[in-house]
């Protein structure tokens, strides 16, 4: 059992990179349908607000610190054993395993073209590694009919992963709804499509390790970004700071 720790309202993994790709791989072989959540700041607030993605979110098998401020947080929580997990290097490690192993990949939001990068990114590092299903959902709410048959064509395409790339917190709650249905791993990367596919560019990495990637989105987009970020952000250090003092006490105290 993976240990997994409280950061504001919902509960992320102490995982290496290696423990967790040798998890991954244990599930696809002993064919247990499990998710995994990728998890940045974001969605520790939208915990705080949203009791259905806190639900969804919780219950995936591995949540991974993809944001650095998270990675940080479990740090000053006094969790040595951790890696900073970002999305876009879990998903080249995942495809890697992919490559070595023979799994097939589904691909599960995005759009059509954005897809299609990803893909031939992918493909130029692992040459062996196979898509065998692809499906850009349409921007509407879907019928239990057309999610029934998404479930069917997904066992049909028999793949072993699949990424969900729908953004928190829609990716969560859809594999939360969905996992129990299709027959793979599915696993929410969110943005690494779009850095790996190069319609985003990324962070340098500088940036990244002092935990101001989020910046560089921003100013990258700032129309869209920026009521998110100083929202989310501020309350973010809010929360937190209200958490590590009452740890601080009680490790004081007793």
């Amino acid at each position: 059992m993976i240990k997994k720790i409280k950061i504001l309202n919902y509960k992320i993994s102490i995982i290496k990179l290696n423990r967790l790709i040798s998890e991954l791989n244990n599930f696809i072989r002993f064919k247990r349908k499990n998710y995994i959540c990728v998890s940045a700041v974001h969605g520790a607030v939208e915990s705080i607000f949203n009791e259905r993605y806190k639900i969804a979110h919780d219950k995936a098998s591995i949540a991974i610190p993809d944001g650095r401020p998270i990675y940080w947080a479990l740090k000053l929580l006094n969790n040595k054993k951790v890696d900073h997990l970002p999305g876009y290097l879990v998903t080249d490690e995942i495809c890697n395993l992919a490559n070595e192993k023979g799994y097939k990949i589904g691909i599960f939001g995005s759009t059509i073209n954005v897809q299609r990068k990803f893909i031939n990114n992918i493909k130029k590092k692992y040459k062996k590694v196979r898509f065998t299903y692809l499906f850009s959902p349409p921007f509407k709410k879907l019928s239990n009919k057309e999610i029934n048959k998404i479930q069917k064509e997904i066992n049909k395409s028999k793949i072993d992963i699949l990424f969900v790339a729908l953004g928190a917190p829609k990716q969560e709650i859809w594999m939360y709804d969905n996992y129990k249905k299709i027959k793979c791993v599915s696993i929410g990367i969110g943005a690494a499509i779009d850095f790996i596919s190069g319609n985003k560019k990324m962070a340098p990495r500088i940036m990244e390790f002092i935990g101001l990637a989020w910046l560089f989105r921003l100013i990258s987009e700032p129309r869209r970004l920026f009521f998110r970020y100083f929202i989310t952000n501020t309350l973010f250090l809010y929360f937190f700071t209200i958490q590590y003092i009452k740890f601080k006490l009680k490790i004081n105290n007793g």
